[in-house]
C-alpha cells in the first residue's frame, strides 16, 4: 500500500466518526433578574451517533456577575433525552464540583466542597433527566418530552428529585435581539405547584426561559442558525 493510501485509510475512521456527530444547538443566553442583567450562558449541544445509537453531550459556561458565580456543566444523555452522566464545576459557590452517573434508577455522585469530599447515592425514577439550578440550555431535553406525562427530574447540587409535567400552550411571537419569530410556549409545572415557562422553536431549540417565582428570565441573544 502506498504512503498516500495508508494515510487515507487512517483518516477514514476519523472522518466517519466526525460525520456521525452534529451540533444540535449552540448559542448564548442573557440572564436577568427583575429586569436587571445578571449573567450569561454560552452553550452547545452535540448529538453523537458514532456508536450506533444516538447520545447527546451538552456543555456550557454560565457566569453570574452579581454573585461572583461561574458554572461549567457537562451533561450526557441518551437518545430519549434521559441523563446518563453529569458533571458541574463551580467557582464561587459552596459546592466546587458535583459529578455522577445515573444508572437506571440510581444516582452515584461525588461531591467536593470547601469542607472536603463525599460520596452521595440516592434512588431516582427510571428515565430521570438532569435540570440543574441556574442552567438553561438543559431545558432542551425536557422540552422533547412535552405532553409525555409526569417526568422525573434530578436537581444535582441539591441531591434531590422532583416530578414535573410539561404542557404545550400554543404559539407566541417573541423578540430575540432585533428579530421577532414564532415560538411554541411550554409550561413546566412542579409537583409543589410552582411553574416555569419555556419557549422553543420548531426544532425544539430553547429560545427563552422564565421562572416567575424568582424573577428570572433567560433570553437567547440571537436567532438559532437556520431558524
Amino acid at each position: 500500500m502506498s504512503r498516500r493510501l495508508a494515510v487515507a485509510a487512517l483518516l477514514i475512521p476519523a472522518a466517519w466518526a466526525d460525520a456521525q456527530r452534529r451540533t444540535v444547538d449552540q448559542g448564548s443566553f442573557t440572564v436577568t433578574v427583575n429586569n436587571q442583567r445578571v449573567g450569561r450562558e454560552d452553550f452547545s449541544i452535540v448529538e453523537d451517533a458514532s456508536a450506533g445509537q444516538s447520545s447527546f453531550l451538552a456543555q456550557a459556561t454560565v457566569e453570574y456577575r452579581d454573585r461572583g458565580l461561574r458554572l461549567q456543566p457537562a451533561l450526557t444523555a441518551n437518545a430519549a433525552g434521559a441523563s446518563t452522566q453529569y458533571e458541574i464545576v463551580v467557582r464561587g459557590g459552596p459546592i466546587q464540583k458535583w459529578s455522577g452517573t445515573i444508572d437506571r434508577n440510581r444516582v452515584s455522585a461525588f461531591v467536593a466542597t470547601d469542607r472536603g469530599q463525599s460520596a452521595k447515592e440516592f434512588v431516582v425514577s427510571v428515565g430521570a433527566m438532569v435540570l440543574d439550578d441556574d442552567v438553561y440550555h438543559q431545558y432542551y431535553f425536557l422540552a422533547k418530552r412535552a405532553g409525555a406525562g409526569p417526568i422525573p427530574v434530578i436537581v444535582p447540587r441539591r441531591n434531590t428529585q422532583m416530578t414535573v409535567t410539561v404542557t404545550r400552550q400554543g404559539n407566541e411571537r417573541i423578540e430575540l435581539g432585533m428579530s421577532q419569530l414564532d415560538a411554541q410556549k411550554l409550561v413546566i409545572t412542579e409537583g409543589t405547584g410552582g411553574s416555569r415557562e419555556v419557549w422553543v422553536d420548531a426544532q425544539g431549540r430553547v429560545l427563552k426561559v422564565a421562572i416567575p417565582s424568582r424573577g428570572i428570565v433567560a433570553t437567547r441573544d440571537e436567532v438559532p442558525a437556520g431558524g
